[in-house]
């Protein structure tokens, strides 16, 4: 038997077919561009970042020294509240420009029950109260034309 020379066909290919799907080595100017690229868009990234820190950082200032402004008209506002709710400063002011004077001697009242069907728990609104004696003059007016309306409609 011979031995043969030839290399079989189906080895051959064989080795074109794993070498076709190797990947290939990049070229090194794309991959320096590659880089500088990615480089590029990150410090992009990072300015846009630090913009928006900075911007949000005066934002905050602001706002804190617009807070200061306010919390010092408040504490101004409650000072002059309290120095306006003064019990003596009230009093002089109901005893001079009002015209109030002092109680001699104090006035009691005593409560009378509440009329039948009225409670703390309604509100004043729905609280029943006393007719008037004598109707408005509008009331006999509308009830005058209601009836002569309805003359008409019979």
């Amino acid at each position: 038997m011979a031995l043969r020379q030839e290399p079989l066909l189906r080895d051959s290919v064989w080795p074109a077919r794993i070498a076709r799907r190797l990947p290939t080595a990049i070229p090194l100017s794309r991959l320096v561009l590659v880089v500088i690229i990615a480089a590029f868009v990150l410090a992009m990234v990072w300015v846009q970042q630090t913009q928006t820190l900075v911007r949000l950082g005066g934002e905050i200032q602001r706002l804190e020294r617009q807070l200061e402004t306010v919390e010092l008209e408040r504490q101004r506002i409650l000072a002059e509240l309290a120095e306006r709710n003064d019990l003596s400063r009230v009093q002089r002011i109901a005893f001079t420009e009002l015209d109030m004077r002092q109680t001699r001697k104090p006035v009691f009242t005593r409560a009378q029950p509440l009329p039948p069907g009225v409670s703390f728990d309604l509100p004043l609104w729905a609280a029943p109260t006393q007719r008037l004696l004598e109707p408005p003059w509008w009331e006999a007016v509308v009830r005058e034309i209601s009836a002569h309306t309805s003359r008409l409609a019979e």
